[in-house]
């Protein structure tokens, strides 16, 4: 078991090419708090959709950063993930994510405005 106050820190440029090193550190996080390679995989589409949305339309010119931020919590693996972001969230693009990642992981919390989010995802428990 992870001690609650375990946190890792990414800090990348803020263009997709980068976006992979955050679906893989979460992946490599997943295995680490004891998810499936099933729940691991439903993570892993959850932080690729996340930096796509975040990334969505962004004026980014390098200069700025995708910050993931990621904790273990209570069984939990929490990914927080900001973009350096001068423009809302287009709502089409949320409803998207909401439509792709509400059914893989337990919850999310997004802030379109600040082009901020977070996700959580926890073991299944075992019978």
């Amino acid at each position: 078991m992870s001690d609650p106050t375990d946190e890792v820190l990414l800090r990348i440029p803020a263009r997709p090419e980068y976006g992979r090193i955050v679906r893989v550190g979460g992946a490599a996080l997943g295995i680490r708090q004891g998810l499936s390679f099933a729940e691991i995989d439903e993570l892993r589409l959850a932080v690729d959709e996340a930096v796509i949305l975040l990334l969505d339309g962004s004026d980014a010119d390098g200069d700025t950063e995708l910050v993931a931020t990621f904790r273990f919590d209570d069984g939990h693996l929490e990914v927080e993930i900001a973009a350096g972001r001068t423009e809302a969230l287009r709502g089409d693009a949320v409803a998207r994510f909401d439509k792709v990642c509400s059914p893989l992981i337990d919850a999310y919390d997004l802030d379109p405005d600040r082009g901020w989010l977070r996700l959580r995802k926890a073991p299944a428990p075992v019978d």
